[in-house]
């Protein structure tokens, strides 16, 4: 159950807080700005997975991992490459980190998935 509260929270963490992206009319415009704005993010979400690791426990901690693997995964293939509704970023740069998150979303479903089978 704790696993499934885990992944919850971090389908909406990830969904929530993507949809606000601009509620202080900070524009990135040049490629470093943008991926600046990108690792910005990473690092807010590092910081809350420390957080998660140190406060609750291993299942908590791994459903959080799964469901940000599973929105980085299902995100990027549905809505950026199929539906083409928006992108990471607005430029080129986009080509590169887009099969980056794939790939580090899939990383993040298998990690968990072994872990979590581990320890059943």
């Amino acid at each position: 159950m704790k696993i499934w509260f885990g992944f919850i929270l971090g389908i909406f963490a990830m969904s929530h807080w993507s949809t606000y992206a601009f509620a202080w009319e900070l524009k990135a415009e040049s490629m470093g700005e943008r991926i600046g704005a990108v690792f910005f993010g990473i690092t807010i979400l590092v910081l809350i997975l420390l957080f998660i690791y140190k406060r609750y426990n291993s299942s908590f901690f791994h459903g959080f991992l799964a469901a940000i693997g599973l929105f980085l995964t299902v995100d990027n293939i549905l809505f950026h490459w199929i539906f083409q509704l928006h992108r990471v970023t607005s430029g080129p740069e986009a080509n590169v980190l887009e099969p980056l998150f794939v790939l580090a979303g899939i990383c993040l479903v298998y990690y968990t998935w072994k872990k979590e089978k581990q320890t059943i």
